[in-house]
């Protein structure tokens, strides 16, 4: 960590009046209290069909205090981080403490680990001035009307810049931070062909300006809008589908969430009591790793305090484990997998770093061919109405039609329904893709034999 840096964030006056109210939350007699803190920084420029539309730069800050007393949590919420003590509001966590409900399993990390990451704070985020925002945003667009001349509109094309800084201080002596910078460029727009209009968009991000292909982002989004022109309808039945990797993504994210062993103890997980069974094609392995090198998700403590690790969720198809925080890993009887994100104003949750499938062995253009006569899922709407406990769902889709091994025509108004136990089952190849969307990566699945209801 760059600590000059790291301190135009959250300053050393600042973490000491962190410390004096933890140290008087344990004068009041709390067993544990807990201050995280966040600060960021963001500048964004936004243009519209050649025009500037937005430009805005802000500075955000937060602070969440926790204090544990008899079993029990209070938290107490602030965004003035320029106060001259925090005692009060640990006062006040302290006096809400005395209203929750009594929970046996509340736990806190012990100090551990050490920043041995690469930084995830590039400072080239920093040399941008609002003239060359502008530009990034300009080149978006104009980029993308060069890829197809069938761009009637963009809706728009925007640039983001940001760095931001957290802390984790807790009375066990836990001092967990993190720095980082992203960037990111996005665009949405409108082909037209003849009568026929379609919205489409892309978007990618990175720690620097120069991780971003500002070219490929307005191509693909361009790309996206002339495969969604003129749709032809789909007969109902049973087809070969082909997930392009971005659908992955979802899905998989999808099946994570339902991994988390908050939403196992509350009965609302489709994997419930399913630790070392096969639940899905043993073609897939998941991971989840808040360690991975040069990972947009990469952070060296979890939200309490735990040094992240790499966590292999399903094993050639084998549940492996649930994902936990201290309190779900006590309560299960198991050990953490230092899977806990953090808010301000919450207590810690589960959460993933970096997601990823392992890749296969075969090109995307291999599963098309493999699935000839199929169809190419390129969207999925409606995911988070998925059933988490019985898995049911039935969703909207588009995609294009496999003709001769190769995408073709536009299909839309898709129903995309069954079991997600059944959609994991019946993966019957990947591709080789892998492809990086954030701190989640996806790649071409071939799904054999799905139900596909038409307009």
């Amino acid at each position: 960590m760059s600590e000059p840096v790291f301190r135009t964030f959250i300053s050393e006056a600042l973490e000491q009046r962190l410390d004096d109210g933890i140290r008087h939350a344990q004068y009041l007699g709390a067993d544990g209290a807990e201050a995280f803190v966040t600060v960021s920084r963001s500048r964004k420029a936004k243009v519209q069909n050649g025009a500037l539309e937005d430009l805005s730069t802000s500075k955000r800050g937060g602070l969440g205090v926790r204090v544990l007393r008899n079993g029990r949590t209070g938290i107490a919420t602030t965004s003035n981080l320029a106060r001259i003590d925090f005692k009060d509001l640990f006062q006040q966590a302290w006096e809400l403490s005395a209203l929750g409900d009594q929970d046996p399993w509340l736990r806190q990390a012990e100090p551990s680990g050490t920043d041995d990451l690469p930084s995830r704070y590039d400072p080239r985020i920093e040399t941008l001035d609002a003239e060359q925002r502008i530009a990034m945003a300009m080149t978006l667009e104009a980029e993308a009307r060069k890829a197809s001349t069938k761009v009637s509109a963009v809706r728009e094309a925007s640039w983001a810049d940001g760095a931001g800084a957290t802390l984790l201080l807790t009375q066990k002596g836990v001092r967990a931070f993190d720095l980082g910078s992203s960037c990111s460029a996005s665009i949405e727009l409108a082909v037209q062909h003849g009568n026929d209009r379609q919205a489409a968009w892309h978007w990618d991000m990175g720690r620097y300006p120069g991780s971003i292909d500002l070219a490929a982002i307005g191509r693909e989004a361009a790309l996206k809008g002339e495969q969604k022109l003129n749709p032809k309808a789909l007969p109902s039945g049973r087809y070969p589908v082909v997930l392009h990797p971005e659908v992955a993504v979802d899905l998989l994210g999808l099946v994570a969430g339902m991994l988390s062993a908050e939403a196992v103890l509350k009965q609302r997980s489709l994997f419930g009591g399913k630790l070392g069974e096969l639940i899905a094609s043993p073609l897939l392995t998941l991971t989840d790793d808040g360690r991975l090198a040069n990972g947009l998700g990469s952070e060296p403590w979890d939200g309490e305090g735990l040094p992240t690790r790499r966590n292999v969720l399903l094993e050639k198809g084998v549940l492996q484990t649930y994902l936990h925080t201290l309190k779900t890993a006590a309560e299960m009887g198991c050990k953490p997998t230092a899977s806990a994100g953090r808010g301000t104003g919450s207590n810690p949750g589960v959460t993933t770093f970096n997601l990823f499938p392992a890749a296969g062995g075969q090109s995307p253009e291999a599963l098309y061919r493999m699935a000839e006569g199929g169809v190419l899922i390129t969207e999925i709407m409606g995911l988070h109405t998925v059933n988490p406990v019985s898995g049911d769902l039935s969703v909207g889709a588009s995609g294009l039609r496999i003709r001769d091994g190769v995408p073709c025509e536009a299909v839309d108004r898709l129903t995309f329904a069954g079991n997600l136990r059944d959609f994991l089952i019946r993966i019957a190849a990947l591709g080789n893709d892998l492809r990086w969307y954030g701190s989640q990566a996806g790649l071409t699945i071939l799904l054999e034999d799905m139900a596909l209801g038409g307009a």
